[in-house]
């Protein structure tokens, strides 16, 4: 029970809170270049994919934006939610302005980075098949002969699974450039630490 307890709080705070808390966070920092797509970012992801396959993440992404969160109006009721500034002698109509700008900057990148990340998720599920069952028949193999499976060895699988599922999914909104190549880490990690859950059951 004890440990499904503390499985859960690993979910809600890697999928639910932290995500929320960056959401809320971050677009109240008073620097729009931070919000940006950067050139470095950019670069990265033409050197890795190809010219081609880059400029069509930007138009995937262009299109998904605006479907989801353009064309449904969404956008301009947060823009216009501050009312008017007229009497804003306090600034904060202003700070709302800026932080609803911000916000949504960080959510186009968000779905940029989300786009570019989708290139590798066949390779990722693919290898995550294959360490399963490889990691299952070990186990099963372990069992016929006696052997002795470690559950602390599960435990601590599940748990790094988790940390590094949840820091792939809270990284999409990091106010930091992403270079391309950095989802080879989690290609890596995931089929791992599946593999030693999977084997030590």
């Amino acid at each position: 029970m004890a440990s499904s307890s503390r499985f859960v709080r690993h979910v809600k705070w890697w999928f639910f809170v932290l995500p929320l808390i960056a959401a809320v966070v971050l677009p109240a920092i008073p620097n729009r270049q931070l919000f940006e797509v950067t050139d470095v970012e950019s670069q990265s992801v033409a050197r890795t994919l190809g010219d081609d396959r880059a400029a069509a993440a930007v138009d995937t992404t262009n299109a998904l934006f605006r479907a989801l969160f353009v064309d449904s109006g969404a956008v301009q009721a947060t823009l216009d939610a501050g009312g008017e500034d007229d009497f804003d002698a306090d600034g904060m109509h202003a700070f709302a302005q800026n932080w609803a700008k911000q916000f949504w900057m960080l959510v186009y990148r968000a779905v940029y980075r989300s786009v570019v990340m989708k290139t590798w998720l066949l390779g990722i599920s693919l290898l995550c098949l294959a360490a399963t069952v490889d990691g299952t028949m070990r186990r099963k193999i372990r069992a016929a002969a006696a052997g002795f499976a470690s559950p602390l060895k599960f435990h601590l699988a599940i748990h790094a699974l988790l940390m590094t599922t949840g820091s792939a999914f809270v990284v999409l909104l990091l106010p930091v450039p992403l270079v391309a190549n950095c989802w080879t880490a989690p290609a890596v990690a995931l089929p791992l630490l599946l593999w030693i859950a999977n084997s030590s059951t």
